[in-house]
C-alpha cells in the first residue's frame, strides 16, 4: 500500500503524540522554566513530526534524508532535555522511563525509515547507471550509429 499523506505514516503518528503529551508536562513545570528548559522542550519535540511531515512532502531523496535527519536531531535534544528535568527533580523516574521508551521507539521507526529512504536511493541511482550504460552500448551498436562514422579514405 502507497501512503499518500503523511498522518499514515506511523513515526509521525508516534511522534505527535509524543508532541502533544510533551506539552502538558512542561505545563507542570516550575514558572521560572517557562521560557527555559520547557520553551526548548516544547520547541524540540513538536520539530520532530513538522519535519517528518515536511520529508515526506519532498520529492529527492537527499531532500527526505535531511528532513529526516533534523527530526532525528531534535529528538536527541528531546533526550538531552529530558535528562536536565529529571536531574532537577521535574518528574520522577517512572516518567522518564515512559518518555525515554517513547523517544527511543520514534527514534528506531524514523532511523528504519531513513535507511529505507537510502535503499531507495540507493538501487535508484543503480538502475540509473545501468541504464545508461545499456542506452550507451545500444547505441555503439547501432547501425546509424555506425553509419555515421567518417569513412576513411
Amino acid at each position: 500500500m502507497k501512503l499518500t499523506r503523511f498522518e499514515d505514516l506511523k513515526v509521525w503518528q508516534l511522534a505527535h503524540r509524543l508532541s502533544l503529551d510533551v506539552s502538558e508536562l512542561v505545563r507542570t513545570f516550575p514558572k521560572n522554566e517557562k521560557y527555559d528548559l520547557a520553551g526548548q522542550m516544547r520547541r524540540s519535540v513538536r520539530s520532530i513530526p513538522s519535519d517528518i511531515s515536511e520529508g515526506f512532502g519532498r520529492y529527492h531523496f537527499n531532500d527526505k534524508l535531511t528532513f529526516y535527519e533534523r527530526a532525528r536531531s531534535s529528538l536527541g535534544e528531546l533526550r538531552n532535555h529530558f535528562n536536565e528535568a529529571l536531574g532537577n527533580g521535574y518528574f520522577g523516574e517512572a516518567g522518564y522511563k515512559n518518555f525515554s521508551k517513547r523517544i527511543n521507539e520514534v527514534g528506531y521507526l524514523l532511523s528504519r525509515m531513513m535507511k529505507n529512504v537510502q535503499t531507495a536511493r540507493d538501487n535508484y541511482e543503480v538502475q540509473r547507471k545501468s541504464k545508461r550504460f545499456h542506452s550507451c552500448r545500444a547505441g555503439l551498436n547501432s547501425s546509424r550509429f555506425i553509419d555515421s562514422l567518417p569513412v576513411a579514405d
